[in-house]
């Protein structure tokens, strides 16, 4: 409990709060071999892939993390899906292309024209988790740069190309989760001087009743979910009764069979195993 009053403590402060360890080496390793998979067609590009989520489980297997998901449901409750997932991977600039190192920084606050939409000061909304596949211990490695408490000021997000005095870079060890507000001002990307490719995955949680920021094909996997995750992915049911009246949207709307979060199954046992079970799996089919 100690640990979850830090992590809430922190992220309301600066904006954001990083979990260590809280993804496995062996997970770890796995997600570095499917993004090295998905990008190999040309390894001197900047990669930011979305919808990541139905294409392998070592992507799916993010969404419940044990040590994430708590700190989630204690900023945002239980009426909340994942409404986003990519990846980024960014080689050593001296192996990218000369024109994917002219994109800048990206500075932007998620949401896009929620930002604008909205009258200021705009709520929290969403939170997004960054999972470090890569070390970035270091500044120089490509990692994200974020500008501290920016989540509670309306300042303007800074030029392209420019480097503002008020920049942090994110110096954090492969397995680390950063979990940030939506509404702090952070970078894509930032020059990766290092000679290793950063990796890194996102999952953002919103409430449900927030549109999908991507495709989320994710319908396939729905057999083989329990029911928290079925919620987390958009496949409980979505229309209810409110008062007799019929056709009414349970993601503004919710009953227990919508969000199974808040009564999760007991047997955690069972699930740990099937996790387990499926690391199993995929591991020797690696090897055939």
């Amino acid at each position: 409990m100690m640990d979850a009053d830090k992590h809430l403590t922190e992220f309301a402060e600066h904006g954001y709060t990083v979990i260590p360890d809280a993804i496995t080496a062996e997970h770890l390793a796995a997600l570095s071999m499917v993004m090295d998979e998905l990008t190999a067609d040309d390894t001197r590009r900047i990669y930011n892939i979305a919808d990541i989520l139905g294409t392998r489980d070592e992507f799916l297997d993010l969404i419940d993390v044990p040590k994430v998901l708590p700190i989630v449901r204690q900023l945002l409750g239980d009426n909340i899906w994942v409404n986003h997932s990519h990846f980024n991977v960014n080689p050593p600039d001296e192996m990218v292309n000369p024109m994917e190192r002219k994109k800048g920084y990206g500075w932007h606050r998620d949401g896009g024209v929620i930002n604008s939409d909205l009258p200021k000061p705009a709520p929290l909304l969403s939170i997004k988790i960054a999972f470090y596949v890569t070390d970035v211990v270091n500044p120089g490695f490509g990692q994200t740069y974020v500008i501290t408490g920016s989540h509670k000021t309306d300042e303007e997000t800074p030029p392209n190309d420019e480097m503002p005095d008020s920049a942090q870079p994110v110096c954090i060890p492969a397995g680390s989760a950063l979990l940030f507000d939506r509404r702090m001002i952070h970078s894509i990307r930032s020059p990766n001087e290092s000679d290793v490719t950063r990796k890194v995955v996102f999952i953002q949680y919103a409430y449900r009743w927030i549109c999908a920021v991507d495709a989320m094909t994710v319908e396939h996997v729905s057999n083989r979910c329990d029911p928290v995750r079925k919620q987390l992915l958009g496949l409980t049911p979505n229309v209810t009764v409110v008062d007799g009246a019929e056709g009414r949207s349970s993601r503004y709307y919710p009953g227990p069979r919508d969000i199974p979060l808040s009564n999760p199954p007991s047997d955690l046992g069972k699930r740990i195993v099937g996790f387990a079970s499926r690391r199993i799996r995929q591991a020797v089919a690696r090897f055939r």
